[in-house]
């Protein structure tokens, strides 16, 4: 050996020490075998793995150091990770069981074929005992089991609360969202007619005033032969021939101001009904449209789009005995669902509509009648898209919606159908087709509550 080698070598010695020390300190057992899966190195963990001696470990087969098992059955010797990896040259991992002291674990083996130019095979397994892991997995897959079952169990008294939680919601939005209406509507309406009686009572007043100033002043006019030039440029520039003659025009359009926001006012305390007794005989057409009055700001449009119209065909109806304010809930649900059905029209055709000159009217018609002495009925059609044939026996299911995810929440009509049906002895029905719109149906009797009432 060259002297300059000499140090090269204990270097080489010196690396592989440190290699040896750094590769026993691993947590997984590590294996190097020869071309016949013997032994050729392999580190502290796994020498502690198979319970050997370095000295015995050194040489051995692999194959007799490390017997292993899958699925209870012993694997063959052709099976083994080395023998796969030396005679098919395979690179793969591998979850085996292994016996050492009476305990069994659970391996995780890796093993690669290796071979160097102008070297012999060789093999390198790396082996992890990952038993604490698949223990737990296990564990945990059990409690998934047990918690899976227990939720089977309880699946069928979830599904019966849920329906009684429904039906208990129905009942507690249709009680509560009438009544925060009704108090809603009714606040206002109070509010807003205090000052509107102060305004209306003042303005006869005003109209009085009016007259007399102007009197005078035309008194002036014709009296004053010379008018002083500053007066004179004043006049001009506040153009008072156009004041003289406007200025009783708007006192008498804030007359009819005045009277129309009186009529809203009466329009929504007729809606609200928070004066009345619960039951009572009440005009079904003052119901109707004060619910018009509050919808409508949804029956204007801005734009290109045609107001929708509204047709009323009114019979002569006797007063009818009803809960007013739900009577007029269900006018609110179902004039509420025909605006949106006429909107959903408007914007179909406006999508499709190639001549602009041809353009869709939305129409809601309202009728009622007497049908039998004993019977009245209130009919509300829309000119919309219709609503399919296979839903629409689900329409008054409660939470049944067609309408897109925060836009209605499938209340409406189940609520209508059971103040309708239930509480009031009366019908409620739809008629619709495809293209032709839909048509709700109410039939109320005059005597039902009133032979029912406890």
């Amino acid at each position: 050996m060259k002297a300059d080698s000499v140090p090269l070598v204990e270097k080489l010695r010196s690396v592989l020490g440190r290699m040896e020390v750094a590769l026993g300190t691993i947590i997984d057992a590590i294996i190097w075998t020869d071309e016949n899966g013997k032994v050729n190195w392999s580190n502290a963990t796994f020498d502690h793995l198979v319970n050997k001696h370095r000295l015995q470990v050194f040489g051995a087969d692999l194959i007799d150091l490390l017997p292993l098992s899958k699925n209870g059955e012993v694997v063959p010797e052709h099976l083994h990770p080395v023998f796969r990896a030396l005679k098919h040259q395979l690179n793969a991992t591998d979850i085996y069981e292994f016996k050492r002291l009476e305990k069994n674990l659970i391996l995780e083996v890796s093993w690669a074929y290796v071979q160097i130019k102008n070297t012999d095979s060789s093999a390198i397994l790396v082996i992890r005992d990952v038993t604490a892991r698949q223990t737990a997995e296990a564990e945990l897959q059990r409690h998934r089991e047990q918690l899976r079952e227990l939720v089977e169990e309880q699946t069928a008294e979830l599904v019966a609360a849920n329906e009684k939680l429904k039906k208990a919601q129905v009942q507690l939005v249709q009680t509560e969202k009438m009544s925060s209406l009704g108090q809603l509507v009714a606040g206002i309406a109070h509010e807003i007619n205090n000052p509107v009686n102060f305004i209306y009572a003042n303005l006869s007043y005003i109209q009085r005033y009016t007259q007399d100033i102007l009197h005078v002043l035309k008194l002036y006019q014709n009296y004053v032969v010379e008018t002083p030039n500053n007066i004179v440029q004043q006049m001009q520039e506040v153009d008072l021939e156009f004041i003289i003659e406007d200025l009783p025009k708007t006192v008498s359009s804030l007359e009819i101001g005045a009277e129309r926001i009186r009529q809203i006012v009466l329009s929504l305390r007729t809606f609200s009904r928070l004066d009345e007794a619960e039951l009572k005989k009440v005009n079904i057409h003052e119901g109707i449209d004060s619910t018009l009055v509050i919808l409508g700001h949804r029956l204007t449009t801005d734009g290109d789009v045609a107001n929708i119209e509204v047709i009323k065909e009114y019979g002569d109806l006797p007063l009818v005995c009803c809960y007013a304010g739900l009577i007029n809930q269900v006018f609110m649900n179902i004039l509420g669902n025909a605006i949106d059905a006429v909107e959903e029209c408007s914007r179909y055709h406006s999508d499709r509509s190639l001549n602009q000159d041809c353009k869709y009217q939305g129409i809601i018609t309202i009728s009622t009648a007497s049908i039998t002495p004993d019977w009245i009925t209130i009919r509300i059609a829309d000119n919309g898209l219709g609503i399919p044939e296979h839903i629409q026996h689900q329409l008054f299911d409660p939470f049944f919606t067609t309408k897109p995810v925060g836009k209605g929440t499938g209340l409406g009509l189940s609520i209508s159908y059971q103040i309708i049906v239930e509480q009031h002895h009366g019908k409620i029905w739809c008629n619709s087709e495809l293209g032709k719109g839909a048509e709700f149906v109410i039939e109320i009797p005059l005597i039902g509550l009133l032979d029912n009432r406890e």
